[in-house]
């Protein structure tokens, strides 16, 4: 079984988008949805909520803390029941419908820890495939903002990170590395830092280039330019952020 965790404040109508697209899209019949509501306070989502609700595929959880990426999704998984966990954004689209049945193939072999997927803007623009360390940006997406016709990679590709937009991974192995870094990076890098945990066990950090998802990013939160001028603080966090991540890895 996968458990799918999706984390999400309000914000209805990119969540409804995600979880429909689950639901109606995939082929991969073992799977259950993990909602990870995260203080909403909107009544559109408390009906939609409502509807939900007795689907047999899909759990509730409420996380009644601020917004911690790393801290939700570490309580979410104490409840999951899946051998395998998907961490997906809850701005994220299926396209692929045999998306879950290519991630989950990967791991007949031993030696991948874990498996992203192709995720592009509604323009068709690569917004993600894979993730590699940068001594300036620290990590960066590959092939970012490239057309997906122009892209001409094998259908794995191994890298030093995948982004938890959408990443899958063994339970047992999340707990075991200790999943997210929740007190020193609780809102960003916490993806690329277990990514890099799980390589330091000499196991595979796989991209799948021919399964693809929608990621209404700038829908569901500002951009990092956007933060730092409308919220310092959110900037400053994003910075020390970074600077840990590249402090403890080593990136230079």
């Amino acid at each position: 079984m996968i458990s799918i965790i999706i984390p999400f404040k309000d914000k209805i109508e990119l969540l409804a988008k995600c979880v429909f697209s689950v639901l109606e899209k995939t082929t991969y019949n073992d799977y259950e949805i993990i909602l990870v509501d995260n203080q909403s306070i909107e009544n559109a989502t408390k009906l939609f909520l409502k509807k939900i609700k007795n689907n047999p595929k899909i759990k509730i959880l409420s996380y009644n803390k601020p917004f911690n990426f790393s801290a939700i999704n570490n309580f979410a998984v104490q409840y999951v029941e899946g051998e395998f966990v998907l961490f997906l954004n809850n701005d994220t689209e299926v396209i692929s419908e045999n998306w879950l049945t290519e991630m989950i193939k990967c791991f007949e072999d031993k030696k991948v820890g874990v498996v992203g997927a192709k995720l592009l803007y509604p323009n068709g623009t690569i917004q993600h495939c894979g993730v590699e360390l940068d001594k300036k940006n620290v990590a960066i997406h590959s092939f970012y903002k490239m057309k997906e016709n122009d892209l001409n990679v094998g259908k794995k590709i191994e890298c030093q990170a995948v982004t938890g937009a959408c990443m899958l991974t063994r339970k047992k192995l999340f707990l075991n590395v200790d999943g997210f870094d929740e007190i020193n990076l609780p809102i960003a890098y916490n993806d690329v830092d277990y990514c890099l945990k799980v390589g330091n066990l000499n196991l595979s950090i796989i991209c799948i280039s021919n399964i693809k998802l929608y990621h209404h990013e700038s829908a569901s939160r500002k951009s990092d330019i956007l933060a730092r001028i409308f919220n310092k603080k959110r900037y400053k966090e994003f910075l020390r952020e970074r600077s840990y991540l590249k402090s403890k890895w080593k990136i230079s």
